[in-house]
């Protein structure tokens, strides 16, 4: 016990002398005069042109006080320290300590790399490790940029800033202000790791982590994004943006919003190409027109925003393109809506159900206002169906079967009116199938043909029928007609398509 504690000893001892055969003392090189201590005081004065050398560090000032015993010196006026040739430091006071290695740096200080060059009042520095800190305000500028901060840390080694508290990034395509970052001074990234906004000439980045690019102005953003655009706001998971290119992707919960159109996109990866010239959302996305009284929302494998050759939006869902409202239903395989134009057109097969009518033709087009259908256009062989509710009536037992109020054309337009179908024009070949009531009964089946037909409805139901040019009619109790003749030619009744809640436009 007693060797191996002699052991540990002598190893304590070699490895303390070890340590303090790395400390070198300061030397003083040059001094155009020198005020040596007195009995009781403990520093020498170097006064004029003084020069020092310390390790691979080499100082010179107007004037310092040298702690012979304790190895550390402060230096005044006109103060400038060289290390290894590359890195300068000047300010008008300087403690440094010689066993630590660490300098504090007051007034006017500057510090100097190939890369950077600090301003500030207030740094420390520890010279053994290369790193500096600076409080109470700093001006970084490189060959690009200009940052400033409360505080900030230089890793010289690494060639890495970190900046806390106010920061503000000056670059060519940006102004950055940010909570906290860091930078590298090669390669010119900065690293966002707290709150921060980047402001351009019409759109704004927000963050909490990612990093931008500032020789590229490519950025990538992983927390709390949004980019505001001109009139669009928007946000997802991860945002990746480069400015010289106009581009943009987006990755899940995507969520854009024009301001001016009132009308959200949402999804789980888009792009955004070309300066806004063309932008596309897809898995999952939905396009919602928001409405004053009830919003649209369409679905679609993908949808797309571009721009008409006036500049004018375009909005596009496709494919097997769903939507619903409260009283506003239809499946089709793609739309397009023409902002300026104010008018959704549906192609491939659509159907449409409006205030529980089915609309078919072999296109439907629907002008919208404040994004509320006004108006519903069937152009090539249209044809409106409507169930009739059972529960209002009492039906006798020749009744039984499912009994429709059927009208077609060859063009129908229906008119809308806070949300409810009031009105319908038919406009060429006119038939229409309809079952009217008498106190709670209904008493036949009426056919009618017209080359022009006005239909006016009320909650949803028939309320009259105008024949208007050369009507052709007959009026049959239900027992005298053949159930197939209570059809029109080319009835199809498509109830399992239509969408009853929102969430099954996503079937």
């Amino acid at each position: 016990m007693t060797r191996i504690a002699c052991l540990l000893f002598c190893i304590c001892v070699l490895g303390f002398k070890s340590h303090a055969q790395q400390k070198t003392q300061i030397n003083i090189l040059n001094s155009d005069s020198l005020v040596v201590a007195k009995s009781g005081e403990k520093a020498n004065r170097f006064i004029g042109n003084v020069q020092l050398r310390h390790q691979d560090m080499m100082m010179t000032c107007d004037s310092l006080y040298q702690y012979a015993d304790s190895n550390y010196i402060e230096a005044f006026g006109r103060v400038h320290a060289v290390q290894n040739d590359t890195l300068n430091l000047w300010g008008d006071w300087v403690y440094y300590n010689g066993n630590t290695e660490k300098a504090r740096v007051r007034r006017n200080v500057v510090m100097q790399d190939p890369q950077i060059t600090l301003t500030t009042d207030f740094l420390d520095y520890d010279a053994g490790q290369r790193i500096g800190y600076y409080f109470n305000g700093g001006t970084i500028k490189d060959s690009i940029n200009t940052l400033i901060s409360d505080e900030g840390y230089y890793f010289l080694p690494v060639h890495e800033m970190f900046f806390k508290d106010s920061v503000k990034v000056y670059t060519p395509e940006y102004t950055l202000y940010s909570d906290t970052l860091k930078y590298h001074t090669e390669n010119k990234i900065i690293t966002i790791v707290g709150p921060t906004t980047i402001i351009g000439e019409n759109r704004t980045l927000y963050s909490e982590y990612g990093w931008y690019n500032t020789l590229t102005s490519h950025a990538e953003l992983y927390k709390n994004n949004t980019l505001t655009y001109n009139n669009y706001i928007g946000s997802s998971d991860t945002l990746v943006v480069d400015s010289l290119d106009g581009t943009a992707v987006m990755r899940r919960h995507i969520h854009l919003y024009d301001t001016v159109n009132k009308a959200i996109v949402e999804g789980n990866y888009g792009e955004v190409l070309k300066n806004n010239e063309y932008a596309f959302v897809t898995q999952e996305a939905l396009l919602i027109l928001v409405g004053e009284a009830d919003s649209l929302f369409v679905h679609g494998d993908t949808l797309s925003i571009s721009k008409d050759s006036v500049g004018n939006h375009v909005m596009k869902a496709y494919h097997h393109t769903k939507f619903f409202s409260r009283d506003l239903q239809g499946v089709c395989d793609s739309i397009a809506y023409p902002v300026a134009d104010s008018t959704i057109y549906l192609y491939e097969t659509p159907i449409v159900w409006a205030s529980g009518n089915q609309l078919t033709a072999t296109n439907i087009s629907m002008h919208m206002t404040d994004n509320q259908v006004d108006r519903f256009f069937l152009k090539s062989k249209a044809m409106m169906v409507n169930q009739v509710d059972s529960t209002m009536y009492k039906l006798l037992p020749d009744q039984r079967g499912v009994l429709f109020n059927q009208i077609k054309g060859r063009d129908i337009t229906g008119y809308v009116r806070n949300n409810e179908l009031y009105m319908i024009l038919v406009d060429g070949s006119g038939e229409s199938i309809f079952y009217p009531d008498d106190k709670g009964f209904i008493i036949g089946l009426n056919r009618a043909t017209s080359s022009m037909i006005r239909i006016e409805l009320e909650e949803r139901k028939i309320k009259d029928i105008t024949f208007i040019t050369k009507p052709e009619g007959s009026l049959n109790p239900l027992f005298m007609v053949k159930p197939e003749d209570r059809q029109l030619k080319d009835f199809q009744w498509h109830i399992e398509k239509k969408p009853m809640k929102k969430e099954d436009i996503y079937k």
